[in-house]
């Protein structure tokens, strides 16, 4: 019987052959279309940045070496970081095209390269057909006599799995880090406050703090630096926060945002504003927190039905049972 299913499965050579002629197929097409997506974004990129390195140069810069140089280490981190704001931007906008809103969503999840769409696409196409050919394959191997439609049937489930495996990965990675920033963003306005109260305005708060957060809270640090990134290429420091806001899905930095804004606007006391602001954000945390513990007997209820009270019942039953059981016999 061994020997007849393993040769029902080794007969199967042609859906075999199809079944990887399909797959080189739609690999090579897709590698050969992520590859031409992002030679074009990076040509983008570089061109950008060399138009604003000639529009913000001084002559001072124009005279130095490296800044003719393509050699140069200067020149290398100029590009690389006008390249990683163009990846912000890109994230941070409206845009509507698929691209976009990947870029978007890698983004929150806290994947900044350059590189992270074509790799996250293609990943995708890989499980996709790994889980159907897998899944066509292993159920003939165990169910030599199954019908076709059913093998077909099980392959696509499975390739559907795998096709939403990463998106399921991003967006659970997605919640983990809007926590952790969440958690983190007190602590940042803090911080703050200490430095207004020492002489620092907020754009050099904002960029001290975005090395020093990042020791304790490696995500929120990541996030704040890149905001640095583009108040140092001339984004207003309201414009900055707003797109933090976005790539975190913090609501706080939003308001952070306003705050500001209108404490530049009117003229008013910038810590004084910081620390009325810090001091509600303390009592929110405290409001989250006894909502949670609130909740939590809700929560309990199912665990303590199913799990919890039968077992309490066996244990005062089970005496009086036996009992009754031995006196009846």
């Amino acid at each position: 019987m061994m020997s007849l299913s393993s040769l029902q499965f080794f007969d199967s050579g042609a859906v075999r052959i199809a079944a990887a002629m399909a797959f080189t197929f739609a690999a090579v097409f897709l590698f050969v279309f992520a590859l031409s997506s992002y030679i074009q974004a990076r040509a983008a990129v570089r061109r950008r940045a060399i138009l604003n390195r000639l529009a913000s140069a001084s002559e001072a810069d124009k005279g130095q070496g490296w800044f003719d140089d393509t050699r140069s280490l200067r020149y290398q981190s100029l590009l690389a970081t006008s390249a990683l704001l163009g990846d912000v931007e890109r994230g941070a906008t409206g845009d509507k095209s698929e691209a976009s809103q990947i870029r978007r969503e890698l983004l929150r999840a806290g994947y900044f390269g350059a590189s992270t769409v074509f790799w996250y696409q293609a990943v995708r196409a890989f499980l996709f057909f790994a889980g159907g050919i897998a899944g066509y394959f292993v159920y003939s191997y165990f169910f030599p006599d199954g019908s076709g439609s059913t093998r077909i049937m099980t392959a696509a489930i499975l390739a559907g799995i795998g096709f939403l495996l990463p998106s399921r990965f991003v967006a659970a990675r997605q919640r983990r880090l809007m926590r952790e920033c969440r958690e983190g963003f007190p602590d940042f306005i803090d911080l703050m406050v200490v430095c207004t109260e020492a002489g620092l305005g907020p754009r050099a708060a904002l960029d001290r703090l975005s090395r020093e957060i990042a020791q304790t809270h490696a995500v929120l640090g990541a996030h704040l630096y890149l905001a640095s990134l583009e108040i140092r290429a001339g984004s207003s420091l309201h414009e900055a926060l707003l797109n933090l806001a976005k790539r975190t899905q913090v609501q706080e930095a939003a308001v952070l945002a306003s705050l500001l804004e209108q404490t530049e606007q009117l003229g008013t006391s910038m810590t004084d504003a910081l620390r009325v602001y810090s001091d509600e954000m303390r009592e929110r945390r405290l409001v989250r927190a006894e909502e949670k513990a609130h909740a939590l007997p809700a929560k309990l209820v199912l665990p303590l039905a199913f799990f919890v009270f039968p077992v309490i019942l066996i244990v005062i039953m089970l005496p009086a049972v036996l009992r009754i059981k031995h006196v009846g016999f």
